[in-house]
């Protein structure tokens, strides 16, 4: 009781507001003596604040606390986003390679925060919940079964909220703006009709001719924006492919460079149309390992800082501003970052949002995720001739609408079966026994999970 009292009181300190209601209620659940716990929350609810708190209360028990999460970016976020955990990150695959040797060890005084559990594949959660069997510690798994589900076979996360103590988060923080808290909820409920209405009545819905077209106007917006804020906090966000996503981050490079923000000196990169100068933002797409530091995971942001000669460049990371120089071959880990792919942005807050959307991978999931990533507000550009050429603007937006209910969330097949009842204690043999699947698949499974993410350049 006095840990969890002190341990709010540190947060609330840090965040200049005392916990809520129903925040103070999940810090009483997740820093319970079970051996599992959930904690589910929209979009912008705080969970952030909430895994900060339980951290912090647990090591003032005694215990040892580690971070985890599915991709590397979303790594370094748990541990800047929460204090308590700086330098106790891992990704999930990380963890289970070095349990129980070099310094990772996992016993019964051990707590172990899972951010963004939802993108978790089965296969991955088979070997974190043996390893949680095995050691005797304890899991809480924070998500949001209704954002972007894992690229493999998955959608174990909302089976977990079954089978262990669950609290679930309402009240949104990210945005004050109540209108756009119900366009989001709208979004995540699988009514887009509510929401579209909402955003065409603010003019922040826009339809034009061509996907080309649509790209164009939201670059221009995206230019007309980054004049007033930085570029890092106006997300240009795209549901489709890497060469498109190119295209945009080529054509904002130019538009920054006709405002002179950016150096002269250009490297060239491998397997782009595009080169780096200084100024520019850079997200890396593959793991680098700077010599006597701390290694970079894929997915991490930064900006160009140095263009050196002989194909170097000096990078700033986002977040922690250290700095790293890149050479040679080892440049082409980076790509520009002014635009990105949907399954990049999860987890981000920014001012504002421009999305370039309606096409094939338009779906509930990630409408949802575009729509909240802000605090002030998201424009939707939209071509026509992917909506259908056939009656009005308003029919197309019904055909939009269709997509955004469209759902990619995966139902694993123990959906099917009632193992444990509701609410009942945490059993990890039982969830394993749900979990497990022959070695053979989940090689295949493997297999698939690394071509898909090759192809869209997402973070692991």
């Amino acid at each position: 009781m006095v840990a969890r009292a002190n341990a709010a009181r540190e947060v609330a300190e840090r965040i200049g507001a005392p916990l809520s209601d129903e925040q103070e209620m999940a810090l009483l659940l997740l820093t319970g003596p079970e051996r599992g716990a959930a904690l589910i929350g929209p979009a912008g609810t705080g969970k952030g604040v909430v895994i900060d708190a339980a951290a912090r209360a647990e090591q003032l028990a005694g215990r040892t606390t580690i971070g985890i999460a599915v991709a590397g970016a979303t790594r370094e976020r748990l541990g800047r986003d929460c204090p308590a955990l700086e330098g106790q990150t891992l990704t999930v695959d990380s963890l289970v390679a070095r349990a129980g040797v070099e310094s990772v060890v996992l016993d019964a005084d051990t707590t172990v925060f899972f951010d963004e559990a939802g993108m978790a594949d089965t296969r991955r959660l088979v070997k974190l919940i043996d390893l949680i069997d095995r050691s005797g510690a304890k899991l809480v798994a924070v998500g949001d079964g209704k954002q972007l589900p894992s690229i493999g076979p998955g959608g174990m996360f909302d089976r977990l909220t079954t089978l262990m103590p669950v609290m679930e988060l309402k009240q949104v923080w990210r945005t004050m703006d109540r209108d756009e808290r119900r366009a989001w909820a709208a979004l995540r409920a699988g009514e887009p009709e509510r929401a579209m209405a909402h955003y065409r009545a603010r003019g922040q819905l826009h339809l034009v001719e061509t996907r080309d077209e649509a790209a164009e106007r939201a670059v221009q917006q995206w230019a007309d924006l980054t004049s007033e804020f930085d570029p890092s906090q106006v997300a240009l966000i795209a549901d489709s492919t890497n060469i498109e996503v190119h295209r945009l981050n080529a054509r904002a490079q130019y538009l920054r460079g006709e405002r002179g923000e950016l150096g002269e000196q250009e490297v060239r990169l491998g397997g782009v149309h595009y080169g780096l100068r200084e100024g520019d933002l850079v997200a890396f797409v593959r793991q680098h390992y700077a010599k006597g530091q701390p290694r970079i995971e894929n997915g991490i942001r930064g900006a160009i800082t140095r263009v050196h000669e002989k194909r170097a460049v000096t990078v700033k990371l986002e977040g922690t501003g250290r700095e790293v120089t890149l050479t040679g071959d080892d440049v082409d880990a980076l790509w520009l970052a002014y635009a990105q792919h949907i399954n990049r942005q999860q987890g981000a807050t920014v001012e504002h949002a421009i999305v370039l959307t309606g096409g094939w991978q338009t779906s509930k999931e990630s409408s949802y995720v575009e729509a909240s990533r802000v605090k002030q507000g998201t424009d939707w550009y939209l071509a026509r001739e992917e909506l259908g050429t056939e009656g009005t603007d308003i029919d197309r937006i019904e055909r939009l609408a269709k997509k955004m209910r469209s759902s990619r969330a995966q139902t694993p097949s123990v959906e099917y079966e009632t193992l444990q009842e509701p609410g009942e204690q945490l059993d990890p043999a039982l969830l394993l026994r749900e979990l497990e699947i022959p070695t053979a698949q989940a090689d295949i499974e493997t297999s698939r999970d690394t071509e898909h993410e090759h192809e869209l350049g997402v973070a692991r």
